[in-house]
């Protein structure tokens, strides 16, 4: 009698027990599959954004911290005005993690994490760069910058040395 089929068996048992095991260790360890965050490398007006892909859902995770100094500080969710399909999903303050509404105010410190559509990635961080240098009133203050829709056209003049914040 030959022995293959029961080597055969055996090593296949022995695959089978192996990567159930090296299964069970990864979710235990790892909880799944996490995302992988891509730093940006962006300090632009002091805030920095880092992403992952979301790839069954074809969105991506950004992620930001409201430093100290920056304008994000006191702003309300909802006067972020994030583009369509995209929204604050988490932020995370000290110990404390939770879903903000719309009121919720953003502190010195916060972490938050940000959902996008893929086609919205870089209207949502161009929108978070400039609240973060404008404040709560970026889109008004934009225009201001931009010679059109300005006070300029009104015939005022900006006292030299001032320019919008």
């Amino acid at each position: 009698m030959s022995d293959t089929p029961y080597l055969l068996e055996v090593a296949v048992s022995v695959a089978l027990l192996a990567s159930a095991i090296g299964f069970a260790i990864g979710l235990a360890v790892g909880r799944g599959r996490q995302p992988r965050w891509q730093e940006k490398g962006s300090f632009v007006h002091k805030v920095s954004i880092g992403f992952a892909d979301l790839d069954r859902l074809d969105a991506v995770m950004l992620r930001f911290e409201v430093e100290s100094g920056s304008r994000l500080q006191g702003v309300e969710i909802g006067e972020l005005r994030l583009p369509e399909r995209s929204g604050v999903a988490i932020v995370t303050r000290g110990k404390h993690v939770f879903v903000p509404d719309d009121r919720s105010v953003l502190r010195t410190g916060d972490q938050v994490l940000v959902v996008a559509a893929l086609g919205q990635v870089s209207a949502v961080e161009e929108r978070l760069r400039s609240v973060s240098r404008y404040g709560r009133l970026a889109t008004w203050a934009e225009d201001m910058d931009d010679h059109s829709g300005s006070v300029r056209a009104f015939g005022v003049r900006r006292r030299s040395g001032v320019t919008a914040a």
